[in-house]
């Protein structure tokens, strides 16, 4: 997974007031045909790009650079952070047009746990020393 952020951001407040989209048509499609691609969407995404079109054009240019290397492509939130599941490379124009020159891009995985399992406090933030890596880990780092 990859996350490509601009460095414009998405007023929440103006993306929700230009929102048209009714949440309870979705909710209503769902529960009368089921889950399908066609529901599964950011219903906040057409008025992002419209209070910030350059997120669109940005969307539109990592689906057309990466065909085939991402899963799904789409806008985290309210904007303005795209997210590219699938792999976790970035597209290349990030780092070669200067038009994206201060644009943020991290890979990114997704955080699991065992089945009735809580989430756990982070091992980072356990360790002072090597003696304190778990097993799994320091074998890893040996």
């Amino acid at each position: 997974m990859v996350l490509v952020k601009p460095p414009e951001a998405c007023s929440t407040a103006e993306v929700y007031k230009t929102s048209q989209t009714d949440p309870l048509v979705l909710l209503k499609e769902i529960t009368e045909n089921g889950i399908s691609q066609d529901v599964c969407v950011n219903d906040l995404e057409p008025p992002a790009f419209e209070v910030l079109p350059s997120l669109k054009r940005l969307k539109k240019r990592i689906i057309a650079a990466n065909r085939g290397d991402y899963d799904a492509v789409f806008m985290s939130g309210s904007g303005s952070t795209i997210v590219g599941i699938g792999s976790p490379d970035p597209p290349a124009f990030v780092y070669d047009d200067d038009d994206y020159k201060d644009t943020f891009v991290s890979e990114a995985c997704f955080l699991t746990r065992n089945e009735n399992e809580w989430y756990r406090e982070p091992i980072s933030s356990k360790i002072t020393s090597e003696e304190d890596l778990p097993p799994e880990v320091a074998s890893v780092s040996d």
